[in-house]
């Protein structure tokens, strides 16, 4: 992840179009002396990447810079200053704040930049690659995103934070990956193999999530009618055909709901005589991981799985925090075998999010406060012990490999039998 962290100096970013008023600059002179003070009193062990007096001079350069920048400008400088403090739970993440963003997701997938997501108008670019934003080729847009984007742990995070961070406009705008925050033009090879371009209007941020009509998924839909039981974030079907449940769990509940959904799982994996079971976390950002051991507590009960080959967790760069945290002690406490790709959290590292906001932006800023080790990292991820990498082709075909590869397994299990 170094690598990317040069690709923007603090002195690249443009000229300001309209800079900070005297009373702007004051009030933020004001949040810049908390955000110092309580990141210091709050945080475990601030320095451990950044040096103290490094950290204090960048900052300080920030406050002397305040007459020359734009608001959106000075947000990008501090978060590229939050981003250096080395761990992903660190972060100035823009939780409602309320700037304007492109109506487009996109994810990179290696150095390819893939259209995910588009407003029904624009369908025909989705599964298109992006081979230029404004000009700027898709690597260069990576360098200069991946030093503000919030929650990054590894190349994996790198490039999903970037990729969320890529449609927020004044953002673009404000790291120079843009002439202006009201229009975003796009080069893009279509999924047909033509070169077109995209012209995408900045909608308010309300706007922006009913606004991606057309999307595309590497995970397979759930039919609503089959689901057996649910709970705020998680949700479980039955695939008769190779005796296994599926628990996709994408956010925590509280812990009643959790043991309420988890008590549904077991009552219907021995009804229906259940010997395999897939817990798929690759959309899961975090939460309370000992939340999640209250589910693996009673699908312990389970004498009827298979509990030396039938238990399966599924991964991938978006599995963050607390369910990179579960992952790990699945595989222990479940003898689960970890499938997909590897986590966007690092393993052993700085965790368990704080929070507090600056008095008069209001702006978000949070940081960690427990240190834990929950495995061996590769190359600061959580690895699978079956690597399944999905393709740019699976994405357009919404095509889920991992899952494939897990009912192949069983079927192969099966067979033998």
């Amino acid at each position: 992840m170094k690598q990317f962290l040069t690709g923007l100096a603090l002195s690249v970013l443009t000229a300001p179009v309209q800079a900070l008023p005297p009373e702007a600059q004051e009030a933020w002179q004001e949040d810049l002396a908390v955000y110092a003070s309580e990141l210091e009193a709050r945080h475990i062990d601030l320095h451990h990447t950044l040096p103290e007096a490094i950290f204090q001079a960048r900052l300080d350069a920030i406050i002397a810079e305040l007459p020359e920048l734009t608001e959106p400008q000075l947000i990008a400088q501090l978060m590229t200053l939050h981003h250096e403090l080395g761990d992903g739970h660190t972060a100035i993440p823009l939780w409602g704040y309320g700037y304007d963003r492109f109506p487009i997701t996109a994810m990179f997938i290696g150095d390819q930049l893939l259209i995910t997501g588009l407003r029904e108008q624009d369908s025909e670019f989705l599964g298109g690659l992006v081979q230029q934003v404004n000009g700027l080729s898709v690597g260069e847009l990576l360098s200069r995103l991946a030093p503000i984007a919030p929650f990054a742990e590894n190349e994996g995070s790198l490039r999903v934070r970037s990729s969320a961070y890529f449609p927020v406009a004044p953002l673009l705008e404000a790291i120079g990956a843009s002439d202006t925050s009201e229009t975003l033009t796009l080069t893009v090879q279509t999924a047909s193999g033509e070169r077109d371009t995209l012209v995408l209007p900045a909608r308010p941020a309300e706007e922006y999530g009913p606004s991606l009509q057309a999307t595309l998924s590497a995970r397979e839909s759930l039919d609503p009618d089959a689901v057996l039981a649910q709970a705020r974030g998680l949700s479980f079907v039955y695939d008769a055909d190779h005796a296994l449940g599926l628990i996709r769990f994408d956010r925590y509940p509280q812990a009643p709901e959790m043991d309420q959904f988890a008590a549904e799982v077991v009552s219907h994996m021995r009804s229906l005589e259940g010997r395999n079971l897939v817990i798929d976390l690759r959309e899961n950002y975090g939460g309370d991981f000992y939340t999640g051991l209250r589910l693996a507590h009673q699908l312990n009960l389970l004498d009827e799985l298979d509990w030396r080959e039938g238990v399966y967790v599924l991964t991938s760069p978006l599995t963050y925090s607390a369910a990179m945290s579960n992952a790990a002690q699945f595989s222990d406490i479940l003898n689960a075998r970890r499938v997909g790709e590897p986590t966007g959290a690092t393993p052993c590292g700085y965790q368990d999010m704080g929070q507090f906001s600056l008095p008069n932006s209001g702006l978000g800023v949070t940081y960690s406060k427990r240190q834990f080790c929950f495995a061996e990292p590769v190359e600061d991820a959580l690895a699978p012990d079956v690597l399944i990498p999905v393709t740019v082709d699976q994405w357009r075909n919404d095509e889920d490999p991992v899952l494939d590869w897990v009912r192949s397994d069983i079927q192969s299990r099966q067979n033998a039998d």
